[in-house]
């Protein structure tokens, strides 16, 4: 019996020792969690406190103040690249989201659409971009400036265009590409093109080397009619030993588009400050 009992006290120590080594782990990992903890607290704090001293010496850039036609703080804002204005879907029949999502979004469509349909929307675009610096045009004493014919946004839908050029049309790779790349079509619209006045060739390349690489264009417009493209193809017959795949039609269409109706153009350099040419709907 005593055997057995000092079996029991024996096996009590060792649980004891093994409790007591937990513990002290993990008051050793907690220790290491909050010093990981501080460290991150400091790294990022040291981290702001950069990033406010770069923000303060950098210079400040003051854009031009404009009015109407130009700017309003009604105006939509919209660019390539950049997310479409708030219910831009519901010009379209197809509604974003599922399920409860895409039932709240049904259930304001007629709002927005008719917000929409009376909105006014403006895109600032940039030279590299969306603008670009052609030619001296020696007869007419100008020089050329292109703008792209349609901005592309994108929602819960994917891709959207507005066509800023009437002449809109769906762009499709041709068949035997061999690039690798998708049979998918995009909406394509010639350019704008703009001239700004200068009397002789040397001016107008002392412009471009100067403050031409920072030309703007600043298009107002409201929304007319809309056009979605489709394109049904059956997608290719996968390889033998590959996965079944479905071989329901996939919609390679340019999808949806916004033909603008301009209000204006305005080519303009110095954060729009230097206005060097205007276009104004009649």
């Amino acid at each position: 019996m005593s055997t057995r009992l000092g079996r029991g006290w024996f096996a009590l120590l060792v649980a004891v020792l093994a409790l007591g080594a937990a513990t002290g782990c993990k008051s050793k990992a907690k220790q290491m969690e909050e010093k990981q903890k501080k460290r991150d607290a400091e790294k990022k704090a040291f981290e702001d406190e950069k990033e406010a001293k770069l923000k303060a010496a950098a210079p400040k850039i003051e854009r031009a103040k404009l009015d109407a036609p130009w700017a309003d703080p009604a105006y939509l804002e919209i660019g390539t690249g950049k997310k479409c204005p708030e219910g831009l879907w519901a010009l379209f029949p197809e509604t974003p989201g599922e399920g409860a999502e895409k039932a709240a979004n049904e259930a304001k469509r007629a709002e927005l659409a008719a917000k929409l349909k009376g909105a006014t929307f403006v895109a600032v675009l940039p030279m590299g971009g969306a603008v670009e610096m052609g030619t001296w045009d020696k007869k007419k004493k100008a020089l050329t400036v292109k703008i792209d014919g349609v901005i592309e946004c994108f929602d819960g839908l994917g891709l959207l265009s507005v066509a800023l050029n009437e002449k809109a049309k769906p762009f499709r790779p041709p068949a035997d590409d061999e690039s690798g790349g998708t049979p998918q079509a995009v909406w394509r619209a010639p350019q704008l093109v703009m001239q700004v006045p200068f009397a002789t060739a040397l001016e107008a390349k002392d412009f471009t080397n100067s403050k031409g690489t920072g030309i703007e264009a600043r298009v107002v417009f409201k929304p007319g009619k809309t056009e979605v493209d489709k394109k049904l193809l059956k997608p290719p017959k996968p390889p033998e030993d590959a996965p079944p795949i479905s071989d329901a039609p996939v919609d390679w269409g340019a999808g949806r588009l916004v033909h603008a109706e301009l209000v204006g153009i305005r080519l303009a350099a110095d954060h729009e400050k230097m206005e060097l040419a205007v276009k104004l709907k009649k």
